[in-house]
């Protein structure tokens, strides 16, 4: 009888959780993407004021950050600097492909990461911040895009998983 119960609450609580994973996801995401958002608004700076060399200036946007994105723009500024004979835009696609997968960036949002590394580093300073604009308002609309889904399916998540649970344990009994 106990174990039944005891059981029924293990259940519960875990599809709960699963639940408000799924509900947090969506913040997370626009917290990412809105770090991701300043990181490009300081690379602009880096180029428009500092003209600074490109790894140089990623190394220096890093160090304003604790976060997955700020181990992106210091590991491409690393392999810059060994000089390894790759291009910005392979050492970004390859630093993108294997970092920004462990945030909660969509793989949209990392395949346009990777389409912004194509117009970066080898152009003139207003075609660069050019594309750096069409970035964030491209990440802006995501933005506004996962404030908007977060508003409407965070309940239904966090339901969802209390509900499921319910059902697991009515199956179960």
């Amino acid at each position: 009888m106990y174990t039944k119960i005891f059981g029924s609450v293990l259940i519960l609580i875990s599809s709960s959780f699963i639940g408000l994973y799924y509900s947090k996801s969506y913040i997370k995401r626009s917290n990412d993407l809105r770090t991701f958002k300043k990181a490009l608004i300081l690379l602009r700076g880096e180029i428009n004021y500092s003209l600074s060399p490109m790894p140089e200036a990623l190394e220096n946007i890093s160090k304003r950050f604790d976060h997955e994105i700020a181990e992106f723009f210091s590991s491409i500024a690393e392999e810059l600097k060994l000089n390894s004979g790759k291009t910005l835009t392979q050492v970004w696609k390859k630093k993108a492909e294997e970092i920004l997968k462990r945030t909660y960036l969509s793989s949209l949002d990392i395949k346009n990461i990777m389409l912004f590394s194509e117009n970066i580093g080898y152009l003139d300073k207003e075609t660069q911040n050019n594309n750096i604009n069409m970035l964030i308002e491209q990440i802006n609309e995501e933005i506004n895009i996962t404030v908007e889904n977060d508003n409407r399916y965070n309940k239904l998540y966090k339901s969802l998983g209390v509900l499921v649970g319910i059902l697991i344990i009515i199956l179960f009994i």
